[in-house]
């Protein structure tokens, strides 16, 4: 398990690097980037894949509404941050209480399905709004930054992730059976909350469109998932026997579909411009 949280925090610091220079709307879209998940559909080699995938779709959409949830709470509240993000757990907490009860957990293939056409709902509906805002593509000037100066802005941030990780290990390593917790808990938001509460005090995103742009993010999380959860599903099965080149093999689709998410994303948000 020390291993796995290793590598899976040093994939995160990667993640972090190769974003770390680009425009408002990618921020938002990248508030569902799917790490966790992926580090977890990795490593957690005992769970059915096609079952944590289904677990993850609901809270994944939850997700996407995140930031316009957390910023009504903080409103509400006074400006106070702290007790917006706690609110913001307990309702995500909630929810994934309620997707394991038995009556509803026994339509999750049904409700994963209907999730995911709200999914592109939603996004479209928010694209379409970022489009008509008629914004230029801003410029990106260079940003020269040292590994050190890196590691000290985003140290909170790779602390959470590990955080994070911690948590979704020890629930797979405890609870035998427990395939569509794990996939819930991969999704576990605090990475994201993390960074709302940055992008509120630093200012440096328009927070109006992070909110929309982190309602398209699901769909990219989502075409990453059912793409790994397929080439998984050549290197594994659901009985947990492994293709003897396991590891090697998936870290390296899952370092490839890492990219190619995080170019979706990007094309994404410049194709919101006009």
């Amino acid at each position: 398990m020390v291993l796995k949280l290793t590598l899976g925090t040093m994939a995160f610091v990667w993640i972090l690097w190769t974003v770390r220079n680009v425009n408002s709307r990618a921020v938002g879209m990248t508030l569902t980037f799917p790490t966790l998940n992926g580090v977890v559909l990795l490593s957690v080699t005992d769970k059915v894949v096609s079952e944590m995938v289904i677990g993850i779709v609901p809270l994944m959409f939850f997700n996407g509404f995140l930031p316009a949830i957390f910023m009504a709470l903080r409103r509400q509240l006074g400006g106070r941050q702290w007790p917006a993000i706690a609110l913001c757990l307990l309702l995500w907490a909630a929810l994934a209480a309620v997707l394991e009860v038995s009556l509803i957990w026994r339509h999750r293939a049904a409700l994963a399905a209907v999730t995911a056409i709200l999914i592109l709902i939603c996004a479209g509906s928010a694209f379409l709004r970022l489009r008509t805002i008629g914004a230029v593509a801003p410029m990106q000037p260079p940003r020269t930054l040292s590994a050190l100066e890196f590691l000290r802005e985003r140290g909170p941030r790779i602390g959470w992730f590990f955080v994070s990780l911690l948590i979704v290990s020890s629930v797979a390593y405890i609870w035998r059976d427990a395939h569509s917790l794990v996939g819930r808990l991969s999704a576990l938001p605090l990475v994201p909350l993390f960074v709302l509460h940055w992008a509120v005090n630093e200012r440096r995103v328009d927070l109006a469109e992070l909110r929309l742009a982190a309602r398209v993010g699901p769909v990219t999380a989502g075409a990453f998932l059912i793409l790994f959860a397929i080439s998984l599903g050549v290197i594994r099965s659901d009985a947990g026997d492994l293709h003897p080149l396991y590891w090697p093999i998936g870290l390296g689709l899952l370092l490839l579909e890492w990219e190619l998410t995080r170019r979706l994303i990007l094309g994404l948000s410049w194709l919101t411009y006009r």
